[in-house]
């Protein structure tokens, strides 16, 4: 598997990448409508930290915005569309 710049492995449910679990955590959370910042104090990682893995997933997903990260991550059956909170496809997390 390969690494990203933050040691976290990853690899693509597009061409066989695998969210890492802060990765998960932090789609599950953009897809339930949550702030950087409350994501920061809920999964205890700075506010930077947050918007770099979402910028992470945007770019591999080729989305824009959030908005548009969520969408695909649901047309791609990353996000579970059975369950709410959003979660992610268990298959899909490393």
């Amino acid at each position: 598997m390969d690494n990203d710049q933050n040691g976290c492995e990853a690899s693509q449910p597009v061409g066989g990448w695998v969210l890492s679990s802060v990765q998960a955590s932090v789609l599950e959370g953009v897809a339930a409508g949550f702030s950087s910042g409350r994501l920061s104090r809920e999964l205890h990682l700075s506010s930077k930290t947050i918007d770099y893995h979402v910028r992470v997933m945007s770019d591999k997903l080729q989305a824009p915005n959030r908005v548009s990260l969520v969408s695909r991550a649901f047309v791609l059956q990353i996000l579970r569309t059975d369950s709410w909170p959003p979660r992610i496809a268990s298959e899909i997390v490393d």
